[in-house]
C-alpha cells in the first residue's frame, strides 16, 4: 500500500492552538492546574561529539521555561504545618474542635508563607480527589488575595466571585464596563455549598487597613458559619491581627471582680514559616535537605547529582536563607547554564544569576 502524497499545491494544515498557561491560583481554572499537573523535567536533547546541544537553544527552550518555574519546596516548617493543618481540618470536619480561623505566619517576608497556604490547598484537594474521584462539580478549595484596598465586604464577595470564573462587568451603553451587581455574597455562598468547598485560602492578610479588619473577619466568620469552612490567613503578622480582630468583636460581658478570674483572650492556632537556619550542630539538616531537593530538580547536560550542595554556603550567604530567594536563584542558574551552554551550576554561574536577582555576589557586592 502507497503512502498518499500531500498535493504541495493544496493548503497546509492549520497550525495547533498554542498552549496558553492555567492562569493565576486564584482563578478555578488556574487552581485545578496546579493540583493536577505534576511539573516533569523536559528530556535532554542530544548532544554533539563534544558535549554540546545539536540545536540551538533559546529563550523558548522547554529547559529553559522548566527552571523557570522549580515548584514548591518543603522545608521543615511546611512539612510541619502541612501536617498541622490536617489534623486541624480532620477536626473541623468532624466539628469536634472546630477551628474555623488558622493564621500562617513568619518572622520576616519571602519565608515560604505563599508556599505552605497553597501547599495546604493543593493537599486537601488532592486528598479529596483521591477519595472521591476528580469530579468538576466539587470545589473543595477556594483561593483569593487579600485586594489593596477593600472598604467593604462586598469586594471580598467580588474576589471570591473571579475565583469561580464568574464575569463581574458588563458593558453599559457606552461599551464601559460596569460592574453586575454590588455584592456577590449570595450566589457565592449557593455556589460553594453545593460544591462542598470546604477550605479558604486568603493571601496578603497584612495588606488590609486597620478600619477593614474588623468587617472582614465578620465577613469570613459567616462564611465558616455557613459552610463550615476553614480559614486559612497568611501574611506577616496575621496570628496578631486574628487576635485582635477576635477580641475587638469578642470583649469580655463581664468585668472581673474579686471572686472571678479574668477572660483570656482566645486564641488562634498559628502555623510559623520562619527562614532557614543555616547549617549548625543544632540544625544539621534543614538547609542541606533544602538545596538537595532543589538539586534534583535540575535538568542540565553536565550537572553531577549532589554538586549544588558544593554551594550551599555560597547560595546562603546569598540568600539569607528565605525561600523568596533561594528558588529564583537556583532556577536563574539553570536557565543561564543551558543558555551559555555550560550545563552546570558553577559558581560563576550562581553570581550570575545573583547579580540579574540583586541578591549578594562575590564579597558580598
Amino acid at each position: 500500500m502507497k503512502t498518499p502524497v500531500r498535493d504541495p499545491q493544496s493548503a497546509s494544515p492549520p497550525a495547533p492552538a498554542p498552549v496558553l498557561p492555567p492562569g493565576p491560583p486564584t482563578t478555578l481554572h488556574g487552581w485545578r492546574a496546579r493540583v493536577r499537573h505534576k511539573p516533569s523535567p523536559p528530556p535532554i536533547p542530544p548532544a554533539n561529539e563534544d558535549g554540546t546541544a545539536e540545536d540551538p537553544v533559546d529563550e523558548n527552550d522547554p529547559r529553559v521555561r522548566y527552571h523557570a518555574q522549580l515548584g514548591l519546596v518543603e522545608t521543615t516548617d511546611i512539612i510541619k504545618g502541612s501536617l498541622t493543618a490536617r489534623r486541624l481540618l480532620r477536626h473541623n470536619g468532624e466539628r469536634r474542635h472546630p477551628c474555623p480561623h488558622v493564621a500562617i505566619d513568619s518572622d520576616c517576608r519571602g519565608t515560604g508563607k505563599r508556599t505552605l497556604l497553597h501547599h495546604i490547598g493543593l493537599g486537601h484537594q488532592g486528598r479529596r480527589e483521591k477519595l472521591y474521584g476528580i469530579d468538576d462539580s466539587r470545589i473543595p478549595v477556594v483561593c483569593i488575595n487579600a485586594p489593596p484596598e477593600p472598604g467593604t465586604p462586598a469586594d471580598w464577595s467580588a474576589a471570591l466571585a473571579v475565583f469561580l470564573g464568574w464575569d463581574l462587568y458588563r458593558p453599559d451603553t457606552q461599551q464601559r464596563p460596569v460592574q453586575r451587581m454590588k455584592d456577590f455574597t449570595g450566589p457565592a455562598v449557593h455556589v460553594m455549598r453545593h460544591s462542598r468547598t470546604e477550605v479558604c485560602l486568603v493571601d496578603g492578610i497584612d495588606r488590609l487597613r486597620p478600619e477593614d479588619l474588623q468587617p472582614t473577619f465578620d465577613y469570613f466568620d459567616y462564611l465558616a458559619e455557613e459552610l463550615e469552612l476553614t480559614v486559612f490567613w497568611s501574611g506577616i503578622g496575621s496570628s496578631d491581627i486574628l487576635r485582635e480582630a477576635r477580641a475587638a468583636r469578642f470583649p469580655a460581658l463581664r468585668r472581673p471582680t474579686e471572686a472571678t478570674a479574668p477572660i483570656r483572650q482566645r486564641s488562634v492556632p498559628t502555623l510559623w514559616v520562619n527562614r532557614l537556619p543555616p547549617r549548625c550542630k543544632e540544625h544539621p539538616n534543614e538547609w542541606p535537605s533544602t538545596v538537595a531537593t532543589l538539586d534534583g530538580r535540575l535538568s542540565l547536560r553536565h550537572h553531577r547529582p549532589g554538586s549544588l550542595l558544593d554551594h550551599e554556603e555560597d547560595l546562603y550567604h546569598m540568600t539569607d536563607g528565605i525561600m523568596e530567594n533561594l528558588t529564583p536563584l537556583v532556577g536563574m542558574a539553570g536557565q543561564l547554564a543551558i543558555l551559555d551552554r555550560t550545563e552546570a551550576i558553577t559558581r560563576d554561574v550562581l553570581h550570575d544569576a545573583a547579580r540579574y536577582l540583586d541578591l549578594p555576589s562575590e564579597d558580598g557586592r
